[in-house]
């Protein structure tokens, strides 16, 4: 009796650790983005038209390291490592000789740029007592568009705006730079969605 027991532990431990493994990790990406993340080989997140408001924020140089940094975490693909570009104004998008030359000399297969735009939110309205306050400095929202480019041929083959997100310092003092980061770490499925929706329908 006792070596049939030791047998069917030895059994279950070694069906347990050849199983599988799951982890699921907190605020998961949705299944969609997984699929698209999972078939991105390479990628470059060259840089952004930005437009960063009152606050000092340089918003090229912060969504191209976040961007970088979660293609990194969430990924498989080789993500070109370069100094992001600063570009003028959209009519560079179009200008495929100029990505084609670019995306050649990184050996990148897809480019990611496109427009990030942190503005003013309109005030906040907070009820004190019998006083009803407005707070015209304790908020922010986040404006952006995605556009995807196929290195080889240095076309658009995506251009996505973003859903707005908008949010409020919750002491009522607002700093840009921190409700930016708040912003982009909510948007981070709809910038991967838009990011990898090419890589998926291929």
């Amino acid at each position: 009796m006792i070596r049939v027991v030791c047998v069917g532990l030895v059994v279950v431990v070694l069906t347990s650790n050849c199983a599988p493994r799951v982890h699921r990790m907190r605020n998961s990406l949705p299944a969609d983005v997984q699929i698209g993340m999972s078939r991105v080989d390479d990628v470059w997140v060259a840089g952004f038209i930005s437009q960063p408001g009152r606050d000092k924020v340089d918003l090229n140089v912060e969504t191209v390291r976040l961007l970088r940094q979660d293609l990194r975490r969430l990924s498989n693909a080789r993500v070109v490592d370069a100094e992001p570009l600063s570009l003028a104004d959209q009519a560079v998008f179009d200008d495929a000789a100029y990505w084609r030359r670019q995306a050649e000399d990184r050996r990148a297969g897809l480019v990611v740029t496109g427009i990030v735009r942190l503005l003013l939110a309109p005030a906040q309205v907070v009820q004190r007592g019998r006083r009803t306050a407005y707070l015209g400095q304790s908020g922010r929202t986040l404006d952006a568009t995605v556009v995807v480019i196929d290195g080889r041929s240095g076309k658009i083959v995506a251009r996505q705006t973003l859903p707005r997100r908008m949010r409020y310092a919750s002491d009522g003092i607002a700093s840009g730079l921190s409700l930016y980061f708040e912003m982009m770490e909510q948007a981070r499925p709809d910038w991967l969605r838009a990011i990898s929706a090419r890589a998926a329908a291929e």
